[in-house]
């Protein structure tokens, strides 16, 4: 094999190498198609989603959000551990403990309505947010990927109650005998 032969071999594998590499953008691209919000999206429409969302770090024990204030944003953890809980009356009940992967507060991307609990990180977390008001401004800029968003939220919102439902009949039928 000549030299130039190998050193045009050299430049293409490294070449390869640098292009095989992961970024930021990309790992936070293949995050978002793993949640549910948005794994129907393009790679394209991800990519935009990438560019609308707001990365956050969160300290050990502070809160995300507090119960009662107006919900702004849905929360998707990218590292790290959270924990959605109640405060009554001087006693706190964990709802649930999320991890990497998990999302909370969807419902603040539907309305302003007051949130019904609160979400403090567990360990330092890493979050993505993305904003009511930054999906809004997505409708307009690209309708078709804001839509999609939508419809996996109702589907979501949807199940839920639907569960939530199966829960309540159970425990009516329950309580009767």
């Amino acid at each position: 094999m000549s030299a130039r032969k190998l050193v045009a071999d050299k430049l293409l594998w490294e070449s390869l190498g640098r292009w095989k590499r992961s970024s930021p953008e990309l790992d936070r691209i293949q995050f978002l198609k793993t949640v549910p919000f948005f794994n129907e999206l393009s790679h394209r429409q991800l990519k935009t989603v990438s560019d609308t969302v707001l990365e956050r770090a969160y300290e050990t024990h502070e809160l995300i959000f507090e119960e009662g204030q107006p919900g702004a944003a849905l929360f998707l953890i990218l590292d790290g551990k959270v924990a959605v809980e109640m405060c009554r009356e001087n006693h706190t009940t964990t709802l649930a403990i999320l991890e990497k992967g998990a999302f909370f507060g969807e419902m603040a991307l539907l309305n302003e309505a007051p949130r019904s609990a609160n979400a403090r990180s567990l360990e330092r977390t890493y979050s993505l947010a993305l904003y009511r008001n930054d999906l809004s401004q997505l409708i307009q800029r690209d309708p078709q990927t804001a839509c999609q968003i939508y419809r996996a939220l109702a589907s979501m919102i949807g199940d839920r109650l639907r569960s939530t439902n199966e829960l309540m009949e159970t425990e009516t039928s329950t309580d009767k005998v």
